[in-house]
């Protein structure tokens, strides 16, 4: 959760900044832009990113073939 976190923190940042510097408004159509960036943003680019960066961290004592497997929910 803290690097996911670490990850986003500084995107948000931007995008918030960015769009108020475009002036973007009512509340509700700068919520839906600055999630509709973010939401593919952090599933496609920050994670898989800040996962790679503190994979050593993250996965210590894990081998890397148990990284890789899947989780399984018990669909």
């Amino acid at each position: 959760m803290l690097v996911k976190w670490l990850g986003l923190m500084p995107a948000l940042l931007v995008i918030a900044y960015t769009l108020k510097w475009l002036k973007v408004e009512p509340l509700w159509f700068k919520l839906i832009c600055e999630t509709a960036i973010l939401v593919p943003l952090l599933n496609y680019v920050i994670t898989p990113l800040v996962d790679s960066l503190f994979s050593e961290w993250l996965y210590k004592g894990i081998d890397a073939e148990q990284q890789k497997k899947s989780v399984d929910i018990g669909a």
